[in-house]
């Protein structure tokens, strides 16, 4: 079986783009959970908002 040698700078390299890669990913998909919470948070609002109205009529 022959030797496999690698250039530590490169595994570095290739190493720290993945990281970035995925921080941006990780960054993405809480702000798309951020806004999907604060959907939820402002429909349940008017909800209750129309809930009340109904009720005081």
């Amino acid at each position: 079986m022959k030797p496999i040698n690698y250039n530590s700078i490169d595994v570095q390299t290739k190493l720290a783009e993945k990281i970035s890669e995925l921080e941006m990913q990780l960054a993405s998909e809480f702000v798309a959970k951020k806004a999907v919470i604060r959907y939820a948070e402002e429909l349940e609002q008017k909800l209750e908002k129309y809930e009340n109205e109904l009720n005081n009529k």
